[in-house]
């Protein structure tokens, strides 16, 4: 029985530090993305474009994020902060992007468009922030609602040494009026130093090319932007006073896992996706140690078991 404890113990250490490390490395990586959760908001200075005339102090996002709010032909605020945000308990904003189409007359651009970038200045295109390791995928939460046929754009260029090494551009014209996932490949490339990214409420090519429409005054948010991982809803636990530990993390087929808990009566086991959709439940038995996770995509997962007493959720990868 103490061998039991001892061997259930050391699993415990060994999961504890891989979600140590696993936790590290995404924070790292979204870190990468300057002020990624649209959390930091400044105060800086709007002119009326072309004449330069001042008007007044704007809130836009922090982070060397580029905003046509500094440059506008109205008092009309095109990108703003918004308290509709997801996943729910990851931070309290997102990025509010909405068209004006009664603005566009002669002067493109001056506060007609909803559209963010992080660059050095509207029209910059080139490297923006600077990156580590080698990300695969730009992945984050939008809702869209078009207008008169307008279609959402998110793009991303990764550079190298100055020099674009590659790049690419997701349209999306399908109303998306709850908050919706999105991963977007990025396409292979050797290595990479820095990136600059962008999205708009209209179909607006990142790296040169020329806008079309805005066709109407369509509305696009944007929150929690990551590299290659999404952000999940569920916040991390204290990992060293765990109930249970599951493993393999990331599991393919079969999952197993330990229960440290003297109160493990009428348990239920839950699975949620990424969205909180809860996707599977059943009641396990005491001497129940594996479940079948065939049946699962690929993809991030939160593992909760319930009793009378007690409720805990751990994070799980499933990696074919």
């Amino acid at each position: 029985m103490s061998a039991l404890k001892s061997l259930t113990t050391i699993k415990m250490k060994t999961f504890t530090i891989f979600l140590t490390v696993l936790i590290a490395m995404t924070i790292t990586i979204n870190a990468q993305i300057p002020n990624n959760g649209f959390e930091n908001w400044v105060l800086g200075h709007s002119v009326y474009y072309p004449t330069h005339t001042s008007i007044d102090s704007v809130e836009i996002p922090d982070g060397n994020w580029i905003t046509n709010n500094l440059i506008r032909k109205s008092n009309y605020i095109p990108v703003t902060k918004s308290t509709d945000h997801y996943p729910i308990g990851i931070g309290s904003f997102s990025i509010r992007m909405e068209n004006n189409i009664s603005l566009l007359g002669d002067t493109l651009f001056a506060g007609a468009f909803g559209y963010s970038t992080t660059a050095f200045f509207p029209g910059y295109n080139g490297p923006a922030f600077p990156i580590s390791g080698h990300p695969t995928s730009l992945c984050g939460y939008y809702k869209f609602l078009p207008h008169n046929g307008d279609t959402l754009t998110i793009g991303i260029t990764l550079y190298y040494n100055g020099v674009e090494v590659s790049s690419t551009v997701h349209n999306d014209t399908v109303t998306a009026s709850s908050w919706t996932s999105f991963c977007i490949s990025i396409p292979a490339y050797t290595q990479a130093d820095s990136a600059q990214i962008g999205f708009s409420a209209f179909y607006g090519p990142l790296n040169g090319g020329f806008p079309t429409g805005p066709y109407g005054n369509s509305v696009l948010y944007i929150d929690n932007l990551s590299f290659d991982n999404l952000i999940t809803s569920v916040s991390e636990q204290n990992f060293n006073n765990i109930s249970f530990c599951l493993y393999p993390n990331p599991a393919s087929d079969i999952l197993t896992f330990n229960i440290d808990n003297e109160n493990n009566a009428d348990l239920t086991l839950n699975i949620y996706n990424v969205t909180g959709e809860l996707i599977s439940t059943e009641k396990l038995k005491q001497n129940k140690q594996q479940i079948n996770i065939g049946n699962l995509n690929n993809g991030i997962y939160m593992i909760e078991i319930k009793s009378k007493k007690w409720t805990e959720k751990q994070k799980l990868i499933i990696q074919r």
